[in-house]
Parts: C-alpha cells; sequence; structure tokens
C-alpha cells in the first residue's frame, strides 16, 4: 500500500477534505496519524494550522480523482520509452518454417503523479511476413491494435488493468472504424465476396471486444508489452498465478498454466525476475488431443500425434528506485513434439526518452 502526501488547499479542513476521499473525518485522521510523526499528528476534528499535507492511501486518491470526474488534475509526465521486436514462428518437423512475421513497436509510456495511473501511446511500428499472402491479415490486425492506443488504465494488485479510464475513447475509435473504415480495407472486402459470415464475425468480435471492458482488460494483457509492463510494476508484489488462453494450435481447446515467479539476480539498483510456467493437464485430455490432430494435422504432417506442451518463459528487469521495467524477454510456445509449432520470441527494452 502507498501512501501520498496530500497538499492541503486554502480553506480546506478535514470535513471537506475526508469528504473529497469518499471516507470520514474518524478514518482519515487514523490513517494520517498512523503514518505522521507526533508533532504533526491531527488530535481533534480541527486541522493544526502548521499541517501543509496530510497523508492519505493511493486508492483513494485514485478513486477521488476518477469518480469526481477530475481527469484534468491527473499530472501526467513522460517517464519511459520502449522499444520491442516480436518474432512469429510457426514450424513443421523442426525445420520447415511455414509463417514468419517480425514486428518492430515503439511505447511512450505516461504517469500521473502520485498514481499508478498510466498513459501508452504507440510512437511507431512496422512489420514484415512471409510468405505474403499473410500481409493482409497482419495489416488488418495492425489496425485493430491502433484502436485500442492510447489508453489510459490503473494497475490492479493482480498484475492486470483494473480499469480502462477512456474506455469510452476506445469504444468509439472502434465504432468510427466498425462503421466506416472497415467497408474499405482489403481483408474485409475479401471476406464479403467469398465468406460473408466471417466478415460478419469480424463485427460480433470487435463488438464483443471493444465495447466491453473486462474483455477488452482481458485482450490486452495477450499484447505482450502490456503483460510483461504491468506484471514488472509489481515488482515483489506480484504472487504466483495461473495463466488462461485458448489453444492456438486446437481450437476451443483452454490451456490452464501455473507460472510461479522467482528472482534471478539483484544489486542496489535492479531486480531481475523470471516467471516460468507448467502446462496444468489436470482437464487436458491427451486422446481429445490425438483426435483432433488425427481430424486436422495428421494428412498434411504424415506423422503420428506424439505429446502436446505449452511453454511459457519471461524474463524481466525492473528499476528499483522507478519502479519500471528496464528490459525483458519472453519466450511462448505451443508444441506438438517433433510434429509442429507455433513460437513467439518477445524483446523489450528502454531507451531513453
Amino acid at each position: 500500500m502507498k501512501i501520498i502526501p496530500y497538499k492541503i488547499e486554502r480553506g480546506e479542513n478535514l470535513a471537506s477534505i475526508a469528504e473529497k476521499f469518499n471516507t470520514d473525518i474518524e478514518n482519515l485522521r487514523a490513517f494520517h496519524n498512523s503514518n505522521s510523526g507526533f508533532s504533526h499528528m491531527i488530535l481533534s476534528d480541527d486541522l493544526p494550522l502548521h499541517l501543509d499535507s496530510i497523508y492519505i492511501k493511493q486508492n483513494m486518491f485514485e478513486d477521488a480523482l476518477i469518480d469526481n470526474g477530475n481527469m484534468e488534475d491527473l499530472n501526467f509526465k513522460d517517464v519511459a520509452r520502449y522499444r520491442c521486436e516480436q518474432l512469429n514462428l510457426s514450424r513443421i518437423n523442426n525445420e520447415t518454417i511455414t509463417l514468419s512475421a517480425s514486428t518492430i513497436t515503439e511505447f511512450l509510456v505516461k504517469k500521473a503523479e502520485n498514481t499508478n495511473i498510466f498513459k501508452v501511446e504507440c510512437t511507431d511500428s512496422d512489420f514484415s511476413v512471409e510468405p505474403a499472402v499473410y500481409e493482409s491479415g497482419f495489416l488488418f490486425g495492425q489496425k485493430l491494435e491502433t484502436l485500442k492506443l492510447p489508453i489510459c488504465f490503473r494497475i490492479s494488485e493482480e498484475a492486470s488493468m483494473k480499469e480502462i479510464i477512456n474506455h469510452t475513447e476506445i469504444e468509439n475509435r472502434w465504432k468510427r472504424f466498425r462503421d466506416s473504415d472497415l467497408q474499405s480495407t482489403e481483408l474485409y472486402q475479401q471476406l464479403i465476396s467469398q465468406s460473408p459470415k466471417q466478415a460478419e464475425d469480424i463485427i460480433t468480435t470487435g463488438d464483443k471486444e471493444f465495447l466491453n471492458e473486462k474483455n477488452l482488460i482481458k485482450m490486452m494483457d495477450k499484447n505482450l508489452f502490456f503483460h510483461i509492463f504491468l506484471k514488472s510494476f509489481l515488482g515483489d508484489q506480484l504472487q504466483n498465478y495461473r495463466l488462461e488462453q485458448f489453444s492456438q494450435i486446437f481450437p476451443n481447446i483452454d490451456l490452464k498454466t501455473d507460472v510461479v515467479k522467482s528472482v534471478v539476480r539483484e544489486d542496489e539498483s535492479t531486480k531481475t525476475y523470471r516467471l516460468v510456467g507448467t502446462l496444468n493437464r489436470d482437464n487436458l485430455s491427451d486422446e481429445n488431443l490425438k483426435n483432433l490432430y488425427d481430424t486436422i494435422y495428421k494428412s498434411s504432417l504424415k506423422f503420428s500425434y506424439t505429446t502436446f506442451d505449452f511453454i511459457y518463459r519471461i524474463t524481466y528487469t525492473v528499476d528499483k528506485k522507478t519502479e519500471l521495467l528496464l528490459d525483458g524477454k519472453a519466450s511462448i510456445a505451443e508444441k506438438i513434439k517433433n510434429n509442429f509449432e507455433v513460437i513467439t520470441e518477445y524483446n523489450i527494452k528502454k531507451v531513453e526518452l
């Protein structure tokens, strides 16, 4: 729990400050006194004349700003710039690459003073993909990602977005794209002529993701920049957790991965953490996976089903003073051993502003 020294404004008293932060005088006074020295304690319902600030909980400060609509009071300052590289591969028989996509992205991160409220915008991005037949799909996916940014959010104790403060703004971006620009995209025009149901599904899925804040939060966690950044900001507070996502290889198969956090190394200024995931097989039927493999892949891959695994490895370093991410690497893969694998490699590095 972080503590904010709230500067008392002219004309404010204990009652007005308590009302401002949606608490009562007794709780406000008790919290302040438990975090101040004796000479700065509040012993009555009146503020001491020499007191120029009062201690409050950080989440109370954030709640008041958001609930009262005082977003202009959020004093955002540039705190970090990150350059990220992502490589996506699919490979058969450990050697033949069926897809190779490289993406570079730059993010500017701003932080509101005395809060865990962040604003992130994309300042640069590019990609290349082979075979070229996948290019229109990647270009379309990039368009959808740009609709989500800039994004303003609070970080939860579970290392995700607690809430998206500018969700209405993002909703409106999607609606404008859905009702206008979508019709002219190459991919959508192809689907309209070749597979109208899939074209309809794009709108249905987009509405589900963009118009529902909880769904959008889940989608943002799939973006590896936000996935790593949010977890790194919690530092030692991050607990072991369970990751849940759908398989990329097997349709409609839900994968659960138990992730353990450990400290790799530490010095005076930095701390490096490692996240290692182990696939939870309790409700995963190997027979079902084999049947799906035989139906979808056996005829083209020729070889019989072997074993399935999900690999999740992330290492990142945090600046202990600023609590900000310095660099990180992620390696995530689904594998049918020796037969087929889908791999994501991700690198992130903080650069000068």
